[in-house]
């Protein structure tokens, strides 16, 4: 896959275990903290994903919120976007050279606008004092960034003759772009404050997406440098002296 030669691989090994952790962390935390909410209870379909990460409890546009763990939710977003830039750095090299350094710079982008939704949870006191303008746009970069990775990813594994992994990261990349309009669309028309609220399932698919890209690439390239591997180690074992005795 991406790692053809043997000098690369200790690179796309480090990033594809990354890729591999990062989406499992976050949903982990996503869990924990939509498990911890308190009456009315979290709901997939409803609420929206930083609804996990608004402090203490209240009302934010028109729906209430209260989650006393929050720090949980919001520590996973920088988390998530720190190694997802990691991930980026370690494997673009690895793709052809213009399509390697675009995912490298959407990977940032994607990183920086985790940092933003991390830092600047969309609280209603971030209603009032205006940085909801960060969060909604880190929200925006995140999940834009992320997504176009995805796609930016794809088209280059596709030029490396990758076509079904690179056919996948494109569709999920567009599917994923698709929903996000969708949402933002959504939140311009029902909420007049900016505040990203509504359209619950296409922000969920919309950042699924990433997750399962991210999945799909670890997996693919982990699986043939692990075959790889073995086979080497068969290799050395049948040439050991003890082997040619027997």
């Amino acid at each position: 896959m991406l790692a053809q030669n043997s000098a690369h691989r200790p690179r796309a090994l480090a990033g594809n275990l990354l890729l591999i952790l990062n989406p499992l962390l976050y949903v982990t935390a996503e869990g924990v903290s939509a498990a911890a909410w308190r009456h009315p209870a979290y709901r997939y379909g409803f609420n929206a994903i930083s609804d996990l990460g608004v402090p203490g409890c209240g009302d934010l546009a028109g729906h209430p919120v209260c989650l006393p763990q929050h720090a949980v939710m919001n520590i996973a977003f920088i988390t998530h976007g720190v190694l997802f830039v990691l991930a980026a750095a370690l494997l673009a090299p690895l793709l052809p050279q213009g399509y390697g350094r675009r995912a490298c710079i959407l990977g940032i982008v994607t990183g920086v606008g985790l940092l933003l939704v991390g830092t600047f949870p969309g609280s209603p006191e971030a209603v009032a004092d205006g940085t909801i303008a960060l969060h909604t746009s880190g929200a925006a970069l995140a999940i834009f960034g992320g997504n176009l990775t995805a796609i930016a990813a794809g088209v280059g594994l596709r030029r490396q003759a990758h076509r079904r992994l690179g056919a996948a990261l494109v569709a999920l990349g567009a599917a994923g772009t698709a929903s996000v309009v969708i949402m933002f669309a959504r939140a311009a028309i029902v909420a007049a404050s900016g505040v990203i609220t509504g359209g619950a399932v296409a922000e969920r698919m919309s950042v699924y997406t990433i997750m399962a890209a991210e999945l799909t690439v670890g997996i693919a390239v982990l699986t043939p440098i692990r075959r790889r591997a073995d086979r080497s180690a068969d290799a050395s074992s049948a040439d050991s002296p003890a082997a040619k005795r027997m």
